[in-house]
């Protein structure tokens, strides 16, 4: 389920490329968790970008959310999945609903959740602006 800004005059704006886009940012998220690439995951996030995980103070800015994600990565979390289903937006920013999944290898202290996030273009890209999830399990 998707709905487009009607009032958008842009005629080169498609909400179907941006879907595509976020996938294939969602894919080098996932890659990036996987190699353990802290700097990656980051890249996939705007220089002024927010990073909001539950029970944790907000993260702002590119390089403390690399931290963020570093520390995630020392823990051994690198086994990343993530699927949007819902996306809607305009030409100046876009919100992605997604369930998610992270665990050490093999499945280990699993946790799966949901997110809200909004995108917007940076450096010529669609990449993530506000990042906020929580887990479905309790704590």
């Amino acid at each position: 389920m998707s709905n487009a800004n009607p009032s958008q005059s842009n005629s080169n704006y498609s909400l179907g490329s941006v879907k595509e886009a976020i996938q294939e940012k969602n894919q080098m998220f996932a890659a990036a968790m996987a190699k353990g690439d802290a700097a990656g995951v980051a890249a996939c996030y705007t220089l002024d970008a927010e990073f909001m995980a539950p029970g944790a103070p907000s993260v702002q800015g590119r390089a403390n959310i690399q931290a963020a994600i570093a520390g995630y990565i020392a823990q051994g979390f690198t086994e990343y999945t993530v699927l949007a289903t819902i996306v809607y937006g305009n030409i100046d920013v876009v919100g992605v609903q997604e369930a998610y999944s992270l665990s050490q290898p093999g499945g280990v202290n699993k946790d799966v959740g949901k997110s809200i996030q909004l995108w917007k273009q940076e450096e010529g890209s669609w990449k993530i602006f506000r990042d906020c999830f929580n887990s479905d399990l309790t704590p």
